[in-house]
């Protein structure tokens, strides 16, 4: 289970997933059909970003994979 920078909130794993995936973290692309605000996945990716040490160029490119992944 994944959890917000600094919180004990749950990051919802089908976003999690999708997030990884526009991240370069996993190479399969998720399946699921969950959808969540444009807010929410900044959120998710800033969250991985740090835990994961990331470019900030790598987290704006996940940004702004938002519409194809989210539909």
């Amino acid at each position: 289970m994944d959890y917000f920078k600094g919180t004990k909130t749950q990051i919802s794993p089908c976003i999690a997933a999708k997030v990884k995936f526009a991240l370069n973290l996993t190479k399969k692309k998720p399946a699921n059909i969950k959808t969540c605000s444009y807010d929410y996945w900044c959120n998710v990716i800033e969250t991985f970003s740090f835990q994961y040490n990331l470019l900030t160029n790598i987290t704006e490119e996940a940004k702004n994979q938002f519409k194809h992944l989210i539909k």
